[in-house]
């Protein structure tokens, strides 16, 4: 495994590029989309055609929900899950228990791993495909830093993340004052990324299918972390950290 970064753990005190796997595709949808989810189709077709980016056809299938049907995580959601995020990526760059217990003491991140997460925290030795996996996370906390305003934009999928830049968002802070610092992005904003990035998505697997490469010079591994990390914002299927589903 090629390290990505190796100087996230000095930058709170004290990677590598294996896709994920693929996104799996659900049964055709009928869905009369609203006004809505027309417009948000429209433009994120016009963002994939801007880079020369195939769009999918069937005019009544692909949506994310209407913004009067969404529900996006709250805040305090939000800013536990980036928290728990970075820790997850710390562990993955080789910091020992025992510095990791110090970060802790400072973001309370331990409290707000899922059981999968704690699973790989307290493992001592997890196998190199568990550290891959976790090392894939910074671009999950990425998306999550860009819904609480920490970012302004989340650039085009073409590229990992700058995992030293959004570290050095956390240096200094507890947990707490990472909450309180943390601005919620409009369920409109949210659901505009989501639309956009489901789209991009079923444009890699398309490629995948046909054994070609991502189109626009995408990252498929970075478009499918971001597709991950939204739906669970925008509360698709009601699904838990562990369980998020990428249907294209």
């Amino acid at each position: 495994m090629i390290k990505r970064l190796s100087i996230v753990a000095s930058i709170l005190f004290l990677s590598c590029n294996n896709h994920r796997g693929a996104a799996i595709t659900k049964q055709v949808e009928k869905i009369k989309p609203t006004k809505d989810q027309a417009e948000r189709r429209r433009q994120s077709e016009a963002y994939c055609k801007t880079h020369y980016i195939p769009v999918y056809s069937n005019p009544n299938a692909l949506f994310v929900d209407p913004e009067l049907r969404a529900t996006i995580r709250t805040k305090d959601e939000v800013t536990d899950r980036a928290l728990a995020l970075l820790y997850v990526g710390l562990k993955s760059e080789g910091i020992g228990q025992k510095d990791l217990h110090e970060i802790n003491k400072n973001l309370d991140a331990l409290s707000k791993l899922t059981p999968a997460e704690r699973a790989y925290i307290t493992n001592p030795r997890p196998t190199k495909q568990q550290t891959t996996d976790a090392n894939w996370r910074y671009e999950d906390l990425h998306v999550m830093l860009w819904a609480l305003g920490f970012i302004d934009s989340l650039t085009y999928p073409n590229q990992l993340c700058n995992v030293a830049q959004d570290a050095k968002l956390f240096r200094g802070l507890t947990g707490r004052q990472f909450k309180q610092r943390a601005r919620l992005r409009t369920k409109k904003e949210i659901l505009d990324q989501a639309d956009l990035m489901l789209r991009l998505d079923w444009a890699c697997v398309d490629a995948r299918t046909k054994k070609q490469p991502a189109p626009g010079k995408l990252d498929s591994g970075v478009v499918y972390e971001r597709h991950y990390a939204l739906n669970w914002l925008i509360n698709y299927m009601n699904q838990g950290w562990d369980d998020i589903m990428t249907d294209t």
